[in-house]
């Protein structure tokens, strides 16, 4: 049964459930790709819509119907005429830009859940070759839509510890469950893409692309806890993008514009995502990252990072009864 375009009020009613986590904005973009739209668009509705949560690829898509709007069922339009005023559906977009709708989605579509990470810091003083094991760390992560990514320490070379993660010293890393994708892929990031070449990566067929991102348009940020310093750093890497799922499969990065005289001289981090099953359900996640940093105090640190053990996130509820009121 063909449906009629959207009204200005469903895409709306669509961003709603999309915020709780319902849908992704991919979907929205299908829709609208698949049924057009039944509203002018100007610019006072496409503020009501950017308002509302839509980000930028959605907004392009309603942009693009609007200039092809399709009035009702009945609008007495051949085929063939149809068909050519139709905006590309995203199996049709390069397989860049139906990567990149993923990688936007990627945050929205993420499940509640808890997994363990297995953290091996490594140390190496200038001049020597040999990485040296200073720490394995056990640590819980939680996630969930309202709250974010929240961090438990749960042992330190295999013994229970009371230590916080926000009190844990030595470097320590986070983006690697969406932010790092997001910055790479929003339009504001100005990423500059090339081709590079086509690999088999972990049994998948990939096409890998290098990018570099500019300072002015960067969001990633450098913290160096013994001073307290931060900064905003442009940088450049690689990614591999599956050609049957138009997902990022791993994700390179080196920060290139590290100004002088700030105490780290050296940053990369890497992830790599695979598929896993939370609550009967399939989702790409990171299975595993690495972050490397150097600094002008002499000698490179080196954080390995494993994800085990994803399951859904549940939270712990305790009725209390009179005779376990505080007195």
């Amino acid at each position: 049964e063909t449906k009629p375009p959207l009204t200005r009020d469903e895409i709306l009613r669509l961003l709603k459930a999309e915020s709780r986590g319902r849908l992704g904005q991919t979907n929205i973009v299908i829709e609208v790709v698949e049924r057009g739209i039944a509203f002018p668009v100007d610019e006072p509705t496409l503020e009501e819509l950017r308002l509302a949560g839509a980000r930028s690829l959605l907004l392009e898509e309603i942009r693009r119907s609007g200039k092809n709007p399709r009035a009702g069922e009945n609008d007495a339009t051949s085929e063939e005429s149809g068909q050519q005023g139709r905006p590309q559906g995203l199996e049709q977009l390069p397989l860049l830009e139906q990567a990149r709708h993923h990688a936007l989605d990627f945050v929205q579509e993420l499940p509640n859940f808890t997994v363990t990470q297995v953290v091996r810091r490594y140390a190496r003083p200038r001049g020597n070759r040999k990485w040296e094991l200073q720490d394995t760390l056990e640590v819980e992560l939680s996630y969930s839509g309202d709250k974010g990514e929240t961090f438990k320490m749960l042992s330190v070379n295999g013994a229970r510890t009371r230590m916080t993660y926000e009190q844990l010293g030595g470097s320590t890393s986070t983006g690697e469950f969406g932010s790092m994708l997001v910055g790479l892929f929003a339009p504001q990031s100005q990423a500059e893409f090339k081709e590079i070449k086509s690999e088999l990566f972990r049994g998948y067929e990939t096409v890998v692309f290098d990018f570099r991102v500019r300072t002015p348009n960067s969001r990633s940020q450098i913290t160096d806890k013994a001073s307290g310093r931060e900064i905003i750093s442009g940088y450049q890497g690689s990614v591999w993008i599956d050609t049957e799922s138009k997902r990022v499969l791993r994700l390179e990065l080196s920060h290139d514009d590290i100004p002088s005289g700030f105490p780290v001289t050296m940053a990369e981090n890497a992830v790599e995502y695979d598929w896993v099953t939370i609550a009967a359900k399939r989702y790409l996640m990171p299975v595993r990252a690495e972050m490397l940093l150097g600094g002008e105090r002499g000698g490179y640190t080196r954080n390995v990072i494993e994800m085990r053990n994803y399951h859904k996130f549940e939270a712990d509820v305790k009725i209390l009864t009179s005779d376990d009121s505080p007195h």
